[in-house]
């Protein structure tokens, strides 16, 4: 029987009707019709439907506010070291995807910094610039005792129409202190005429926004993080799905000498090029078997043994090889594995994931003698962990991670879509093995894990309920007290950012909404070879909340 939660249109090509011009964008965001939505940081910043959610003003309102608070406190991050508490305020570095509304809202954030009297760097050209790499421009900036800052316009793999900010502190991570940004931004949400601005032009001219490179010195570096004359030894092949990882991997042969294949390599705004998603939306997801139809047949055309992929700010990893499209809870066991294996990291770096992480990583972790620390959902949870080489390897099912350089350092403090990448062309080369070939291996080492995750649509007050029951641990634990759910006995509870309900056994259910659409998200994992168990689980789970 036909999944019915599946769009007829998931895995077909972009239909013409469906795709935004640039003028419509542009219409939507610089004259929104209606109320304008509050700003509202979530895991990664504050996201938005482009003239209602996302506007000029809001990114007005949103730079103000980051002025603001950096003025006031030194940093608008949670992070100032005695070393830079002094020091004066830097330049803040702007990146941005591949969107018709992130170009707007470039020149709309520069402006407001400008007129400030703080100075922007953007990569010249008008190029976009992923997420990873402002993280690796921050922390180069902060290790030469510059207070630089960093903000990103990205709804990552949101639908086009979809735009969104995030901010990144000194520590080149996530910012966490969001309710302030928040409040002081909803403030001048109704209070524009409070809101300081400069011209582009007169920015330019006056030096307060400066074009610079910041492609090179972040390809270059990537040669201290993977093993780029490892990976000379095959050819493979990407694709940036028209997302801002275009010409990295570009600039990555031409500086390094690999041999990777790019395809779609331009820049889609518009989403042309991309497939729909399950749900008929063109997300640029590069895990979604969906999404990823976008190139299918070209790994077998280009006669290559994988294709990697990103998503539109390049913090999200994907791919194909011989077994399909890739599973990032199987990649991320895969390079956890790797890296504790070949690299040679101090004994005491563990690894890191989030609460819908599949637990085989538990395994692997003890089969080396190294910690495994679980962490709400979010990249930022990460970070001081990070900076203080705690991880061989954090990530997230979501297909987001990070690890350090070859030597043990730290790399970046953000997901790493791009380094992922190259690192799972490096395990490859290294051991003539696919990722696929190289997960089957480790499931006859620790035994299966079967795992699903279920994105459902949910109406607002499912999804609301869903919230309040997270922010109340002590009613979530009277409705589950003592009851056996699919006849298991609860071992753990995790309530916080979703409700994770460990039961004997090795099985484990997770719901948590999204914090952008109206999705709950549905994890479930049971070790062995059925998902049984846990799929009756999350239905008896679900029943006891109500949430089904």
């Amino acid at each position: 029987m036909p999944d019915k939660a599946i769009h007829p249109l998931a895995g077909k090509k972009a239909r013409v009707e469906d795709l935004f011009s640039k003028e419509q964008i542009a219409e939507w965001y610089n004259h929104p019709q209606g109320d304008l939505e509050p700003i509202k940081n979530g895991t990664s910043g504050h996201r938005g439907h482009t003239g209602k959610g996302f506007s000029e003003a809001h990114v007005a309102a949103i730079t103000q506010a980051l002025v603001d608070i950096r003025k006031e406190k030194g940093t608008f991050g949670p992070y100032l070291p005695d070393t830079l508490r002094d020091q004066p305020l830097g330049p803040v570095v702007m990146g941005k995807d591949v969107r018709f509304a992130s170009d707007l809202a470039e020149v709309t954030a520069a402006e407001v910094f400008a007129g400030n009297g703080m100075s922007v760097l953007l990569h010249k050209g008008g190029r976009s610039t992923p997420t990873p790499v402002v993280s690796h421009t921050i922390l180069s900036h902060v290790a030469k005792g510059e207070k630089t800052e960093g903000v990103i316009i990205t709804a990552s793999h949101n639908p086009p129409e979809d735009a969104g900010y995030k901010s990144n502190g000194l520590d080149g991570g996530p910012n966490t202190c969001t309710k302030l940004i928040d409040d002081q931004g909803n403030y001048y949400l109704g209070h524009p005429d409070e809101v300081h601005r400069m011209a582009y032009q007169q920015a330019m001219d006056n030096a307060l926004v400066q074009e610079i490179d910041l492609l090179t010195p972040y390809v270059k570096d990537l040669a201290n993080v993977v093993d780029l004359d490892i990976i000379k030894r095959e050819r493979f092949a990407v694709t940036p799905l028209g997302g801002s990882a275009h010409g990295y991997y570009e600039a990555v042969n031409a500086m390094h000498g690999t041999r990777i294949e790019v395809v779609l390599s331009e820049q889609d705004p518009t989403c042309s090029n991309r497939s729909y998603d399950w749900d008929g939306k063109l997300r640029g997801d590069p895990s979604s078997q969906y999404v990823m139809m976008a190139v299918k047949g070209i790994r077998e055309k280009l006669g290559v043994p994988f294709v990697g992929a990103n998503d539109n700010d390049a913090d999200r990893f994907g791919g194909e090889d011989s077994s399909g499209i890739l599973n990032p809870n199987h990649v991320l066991c895969v390079l956890f594995d790797y890296l504790a294996s070949q690299r040679g990291f101090k004994a005491n770096m563990g690894v890191g994931r989030t609460i819908g992480t599949t637990h085989m990583i538990e395994a692997i972790a003890k089969s080396y003698g190294r910690p495994s620390y679980e962490v709400n959902v979010g990249f930022k949870h990460y970070v001081a962990g990070l900076m203080a080489a705690k991880y061989v390897l954090a990530g997230e099912e979501s297909a987001g991670l990070s690890f350090p350089r070859r030597d043990g350092s730290l790399w970046v403090t953000e997901k790493d879509g791009i380094a992922a990448v190259l690192l799972m062309m490096e395990a490859m080369a290294r051991t003539g093995k696919d990722i696929g070939t190289l997960y089957a291996e480790l499931v006859k080492k620790y035994g299966p894990y079967q795992y699903e995750r279920k994105d459902m649509p949910a109406e607002p007050e499912k999804k609301n309920l869903l919230i309040t029951l997270a922010a109340d641990p002590g009613h979530v634990k009277a409705l589950l007290s003592g009851k056996k759910i699919a006849g298991r006995s609860i071992e753990r509870l995790v309530i916080g950012d979703g409700i994770k309900v460990v039961l004997d056994g090795g099985v484990w259910i997770l719901k948590r909404t999204s914090g952008t659409e109206n999705i709950i998200k549905d994890y479930r994992e049971e070790r062995g070879e059925s998902l049984e168990t846990a799929r009756k689980a999350s239905a008896e789970i679900g029943a006891l909340l109500g949430l089904n």
